[in-house]
């Protein structure tokens, strides 16, 4: 009997830390989660249907766990969501996309491939053109840029009648 009571403390102790463990996770879920709904700027259309031509892709800027800016050609930029966050869209060095043809769309299972370790591809819910002020704007948002702060000058002495 000795060898089951044993057992049964280990279990508990094994059983408390799983328990800490899923309620650690469960808490940072909520705490992410929250984050990016209350940073989302309501002015700019999260739900576009604009596609990008893969071969004009030129930089992106990750702004979070589900959204990144794409810059293609002629100073276009995209702001690109995907329909479920990923931890590989922060940590991976490289994106690749998969697509049925040569442009990117947020429909027919156009997605992203993260060169990450899972090698992993998520699907695309939105694609929106923002102009360069949205895309500053956006930078600001989501921590990435540091705001221009408004510099208000001195009025300059003039020489003239006292």
């Amino acid at each position: 009997m000795v060898p089951v009571i044993a057992s049964c403390r280990f279990g508990k102790n094994y059983m408390k830390q799983i328990v800490t463990i899923l309620l650690f996770c469960f808490a940072l879920t909520l705490g992410s989660v929250g984050h990016a709904h209350s940073e989302q700027d309501e002015s700019i259309d999260r739900n576009g249907s604009d596609c990008i031509w893969i071969r004009t892709v030129r930089d992106y800027t990750t702004l979070d766990d589900q959204n990144l800016l794409v810059r293609g050609s002629g100073k276009r930029t995209y702001l690109v969501t995907l329909s479920f966050p990923s931890f590989e869209l922060r940590s991976s060095m490289g994106l690749g996309f998969s697509s049925r043809d040569d442009q990117l769309c947020p429909y027919g299972g156009d997605g992203i491939v993260f060169n990450g370790l899972s090698r992993e591809t998520i699907r695309i819910r939105s694609i929106t053109e923002v102009s360069s002020d949205e895309a500053e704007q956006l930078m600001v948002q989501f921590g990435k840029k540091e705001p221009k702060e408004q510099q208000t000058t001195a009025p300059e002495t003039v020489k003239g009648a006292e």
